[in-house]
C-alpha cells in the first residue's frame, strides 16, 4: 500500500511511544553502517599511517555520517515512508495530505532532524507537542507526518445499514 487509504486524522499521529522505539532501532542500525564504514576506512588509513592515514580515517567517519543521513532519506523516500525501526513499530511517514512521502519531502525532514534531535531530541518533542499533528520541525517544513500504518477505526460508529437493511 503506498501513502495512506484517508486523510490523516490527529489520532493517527497519536504514536509519539512507536517513534521513540522506531528511533532507538534506527539509531541503532546507523550506528552499525557508521561503524562498519569508519571501520574499514579507518584501518585503511591505520595502515598508511602517518597525517595521510588521518585524513583517510577523518574521511571514513565522514562517509558514515554520510550513510546514516542516506539510510534515513532513502528509505523514507522509497520504501513508501519507512525505516526498518519505523516498519516494526508498525507507523511510517506520510504527506499531510495522506499520500507517500516523497524524496524530496522524506529530504527535507531529515536534513532539519539536526535541529530537531538537539538535546537528545528534546527540541523535536517539544515540536511535537506544540504541533495539533504531532509533527517536529522537520515534518512542518516538509509537510509529512508520521502516522499508524493503517487508520485507527475503533472510534468510527459502523454502518448499520446493510444489517437494518436484511432485517426488514
Amino acid at each position: 500500500m503506498e501513502g495512506y487509504p484517508t486523510r490523516p486524522t490527529r489520532d493517527d499521529t497519536s504514536v509519539i511511544g512507536a517513534r521513540i522505539g522506531a528511533q532507538i532501532v534506527d539509531s541503532i542500525a546507523v550506528a552499525l553502517i557508521i561503524g562498519v564504514i569508519a571501520g574499514v576506512i579507518g584501518a585503511i588509513g591505520g595502515a598508511i599511517g602517518g597525517d595521510a592515514g588521518s585524513v583517510i580515517g577523518g574521511i571514513g567517519l565522514l562517509l558514515g555520517v554520510v550513510a546514516s543521513f542516506i539510510y534515513f532519506f532513502l528509505l523514507e523516500g522509497l520504501w513508501d515512508g519507512y525505516t526498518v525501526g519505523k516498519k516494526l513499530f508498525g507507523i511510517k511517514v506520510v504527506e499531510e495530505d495522506g499520500g507517500q512521502c516523497s524524496l524530496s519531502s522524506a529530504f527535507v525532514r531529515n536534513l532539519l532532524e539536526i535541529i530537531d534531535g538537539l538535546f537528545y531530541y528534546l527540541i523535536g518533542f517539544i515540536a511535537m507537542a506544540a504541533s495539533d499533528k504531532r509533527q517536529r520541525i522537520g515534518d512542518r517544513l516538509a509537510g509529512t507526518m508520521v502516522v499508524r500504518e493503517t487508520p485507527d477505526d475503533t472510534d468510527q460508529p459502523a454502518d448499520t445499514t446493510a444489517d437494518q437493511a436484511t432485517m426488514l
